[in-house]
Order: structure tokens, then C-alpha cells, then sequence
């Protein structure tokens, strides 16, 4: 094995069981990345899934398609073709590369690792984009050399080798790559970077790739500061909401650091600073809210705290009320489909007659045998239920005594151990089928 592969795969590869999925155009950046896997590989095994990702749009995409399976069959790995329906014009490469990202996220589970082949000349060509969109430290912090994707973590471990040394790489090794035409096609605006504006600038500023670096070496430092000031109030991946920062600069960090969690642009620097301003202006009655990306998502100010919503698990506000009856014997398990999630209960020992309701409204429980009822709106704000997951999650209940709302679980702890125990999973309206089973 060589010393490269040791070094720059080591601290990212997987534990046994898990698999390692290559992301691999057939180009020679990523036809590095492959060779060094295989010979990592040799020494320390694992399930290596090479993905390739077809976009329908080059004459010669089944040929480039073709030569990554044969490629990685000799190296003994399995391939998987991506079919995308990806059509040439505006944002081309943005939508290519969610395309790619979520084929690849729908296939890997917890404990996986994804690999792509970024490398250090990507990361300054990444640096000037953002300089150029206005960015702010959050983006010139540069490509991350780890972040999650979907279940799995997404790594880059050729962050710190250049372009030309990943060539010298295959050379040494006499591994084939296509030339992909369109890397030369100055449209692209990355294209235009790399083969015009770089060369140019560093002519008239020799350094200006250092300095590139050192600026986002210097961004990293910042963000990593602002994260530690945040403490536990500083969103993850796992968080849909945190407690509200105290101050509107501090707010300002949870927007970028949400937007960068999710792996979306996030929203101009006066949008942002408006939204802070809101949060602490706005009276407690009004819910501030700043829309994400292509306004599929946004964030929301409600009591006290900074949601992420996805929009695209909402209901609608039409949508009609629907009531389950779930008779669960002894140590059963129900599966509940609606249109943007899906419930999960897993019963005790003993029976439990339980409703679920979708898009309540107009009804009125009780948190106990003895306590009075109340409207939903009393309970919702008692239990911290935001206005716009009131109708868009379920509530369980058991004739008129509340069980649960969404994952909230309202039941008298002191009581004898509760069997049945739930899960609420919500998932965009489209990916889920109503049923019951």
C-alpha cells in the first residue's frame, strides 16, 4: 500500500461492516480517488459501492459510464449506474450536483462513509465563487472535508492534494480517465475560474493561491469561534430547532450554520440581518420567518426558539381531518402512513385502543383522568407545539385523554411503566402513500 493512500484515507475510512461508497466520473481527479481506495482496500477490506452518475446530456455519457463499471469490476468492486434526467440550462451544475448527491444518499445507510475526489485546487476555485457571491465566513470556510449526507458521512480526503499531483498519481500508476469536453467550455462559470481568472490572478499576485487558503484557514477559526459561543444553542444536523441566540448577530450565526447543516446556499447578508432584527423586534404573537434555497425551507421565530421548517412536510391548510382507530394486542407492532410521515407503535404486554389523529381540529382532551379538558390551541402552547405542526402531526389519544402529540409523549410518568411506545417520522408529502398496515 503507499504512503498516500495511508495517509489521506486512514482517517476516514469505516468501521468494519460499513460500506464505502466512491462517487466516480471516470475523470481524473475521481480515477485517483478509485485507484487509492483499491489499494487501501487491499489492506484494511471493506464493501466498496462505486457510484457513477449518468446525466443524459454528453454524446459520449454511456461510453464514460461503461468504462467506470469496467474499472471497477477489475478492481473487484460493485457499480452502480445513476440514470439522472438532468436537461442543459440555467444552474446546470447546482442541480447536476444535487441530482448526484441524492441518488447516492438514497442508497447508503448509518455508519457509511461517501467519498468524493475534491482536491485542493477546488477548494481555492470554491473560494473565489463564494468571494464573488459575497459570502460570508460560513462560505469561505471553504469546502468541508466532512459533512453528513443522508445517513452516512460525506468525506473529501483529497482536500490537501493539488490537481497536478492526483496526475502524477495516475501517471505513476498508468490509470486511464476520460477528458470530459465540457471542462473546457468557459461558460461554466468554475471553468472560467480555473482556465482564465486563476492563471490571470496569479500572475499579478503570485501568492494569491496561499492567500486564498490562509483566508479560509482563517474563516474555519471564526466559525469555529462563533460555534463554541453558541454552546448547545448552535444547530446540528439532528436539530430541527435550538433555543433563540441572544443576541441578532448570534441569530445571524444559526442561519448559516442551519443553511450550511442542510447543505443549501444560505440567504443574502441583508436578508439575514433583517430576519435578526425581527426576531427580537417582532412581538411574541408574530412567528419572523426567512426563507431557504429555492423557498422549499425556511426558518421560523416561535416562542423562544429558532425552528428549520420543511415545507415540504406540512399539510395543507384543506387538508381534512382523519381519525384511526388502532385495537393493538399484546406486543404488536402498527405502521401508520400519512400523506407527510409515518407512525410507528409498538405495543406491551397488554392491549391499548388508541386514536390517531391527522390535521386535528375543533376537539378537546384531557392530560389526565382527572384533569379538565382543553382546547387544542391550550394544549398545544402548554406542550411547546408550534402553530404550523398542529395540524401536521399526529395526536394519539385514548378516547378523550391525550397520549401524545408528534413525538411528545404527555402521559403521567408516575403511573405504572406506559407498553406502548411510538415514533413519528415526517417526510416530505410526496415520498409517503397513505395507508395503514
Amino acid at each position: 500500500m503507499s504512503v498516500a493512500a495511508e495517509g489521506l484515507l486512514r482517517p476516514h475510512w469505516p468501521s468494519h461492516g460499513q460500506r464505502v461508497h466512491v462517487m466516480v466520473s471516470g475523470g481524473a481527479d475521481s480515477m485517483a480517488l478509485l485507484a487509492l481506495v483499491s489499494e487501501f482496500h487491499r489492506t484494511v477490506p471493506r464493501d466498496v459501492l462505486v457510484h457513477h452518475c449518468h446525466h443524459g446530456v454528453a454524446e459520449a455519457a454511456d461510453q464514460w459510464a461503461q468504462f467506470v463499471a469496467d474499472e471497477s469490476a477489475r478492481r473487484g468492486f460493485a457499480v452502480q449506474i445513476h440514470h439522472l434526467t438532468l436537461h442543459l440550462g440555467p444552474d446546470f451544475e447546482a442541480r447536476a450536483r444535487e441530482a448526484r448527491y441524492a441518488a447516492v444518499a438514497a442508497m447508503v445507510s448509518a455508519g457509511d462513509v461517501v467519498m468524493t475526489a475534491h482536491h485542493r485546487d477546488d477548494q481555492i476555485e470554491t473560494l473565489l465563487l463564494r468571494l464573488a457571491q459575497g459570502s460570508g465566513w460560513v462560505g469561505l470556510a471553504g469546502i468541508p472535508v466532512a459533512r453528513a449526507l443522508g445517513d452516512a458521512l460525506l468525506v473529501r480526503p483529497l482536500l490537501s492534494v493539488t490537481r497536478q499531483q492526483l496526475r502524477s498519481l495516475l501517471g505513476l500508476r498508468n490509470v486511464g480517465f476520460i477528458s470530459d469536453p465540457s471542462n473546457a467550455d468557459q461558460t461554466y462559470r468554475r471553468n472560467f475560474l480555473r482556465l482564465k481568472l486563476l492563471p490571470a490572478l496569479s500572475r499579478v499576485a503570485p501568492k494569491a493561491r496561499q492567500d486564498l487558503l490562509a483566508l479560509a484557514q482563517l474563516a474555519s477559526n471564526r466559525v469555529a469561534a462563533a460555534k463554541d459561543a453558541l454552546g448547545s444553542a448552535c444547530p446540528s444536523l439532528e436539530q430541527i430547532q435550538v433555543p433563540l441566540a441572544e443576541t441578532e448577530s448570534m441569530v445571524a450565526w444559526q442561519v448559516r450554520f442551519f443553511a450550511q447543516m442542510h447543505g443549501v446556499y444560505a440567504p443574502s447578508t441583508e436578508q439575514i440581518q433583517e430576519f435578526s432584527r425581527q426576531c427580537f423586534a417582532a412581538d411574541e404573537d408574530r412567528i419572523p420567518e426567512l426563507a431557504i434555497g429555492q423557498g422549499t425551507v425556511c426558518l421560523r421565530r416561535w416562542g423562544g426558539a429558532l425552528y428549520w421548517v420543511d415545507l415540504g412536510t406540512l399539510l395543507p391548510e384543506d387538508h381534512e381531518e382523519e381519525v384511526k382507530t388502532l385495537r393493538m394486542a399484546p406486543n404488536s407492532a402498527v405502521e401508520v402512513r400519512v400523506d407527510n410521515g409515518v407512525l410507528r407503535l409498538q405495543n406491551g404486554a397488554a392491549s391499548e385502543d388508541v386514536q390517531v389523529y391527522v390535521a386535528v381540529q375543533g376537539r378537546s382532551f384531557r392530560l389526565g383522568r382527572r384533569r379538565p379538558l382543553q382546547s387544542l390551541k391550550q394544549l398545544a402552547q402548554s406542550l411547546g407545539v408550534p402553530p404550523w405542526l398542529r395540524r401536521s402531526t399526529p395526536l394519539l389519544a385514548h378516547g378523550d385523554r391525550l397520549l401524545g402529540w408528534g413525538c411528545i409523549d404527555v402521559r403521567e410518568q408516575e403511573l405504572i411503566p406506559h407498553g406502548l411506545r411510538w415514533q413519528w417520522q415526517m417526510v416530505p408529502r410526496q415520498m409517503s402513500e397513505s395507508s395503514v398496515s
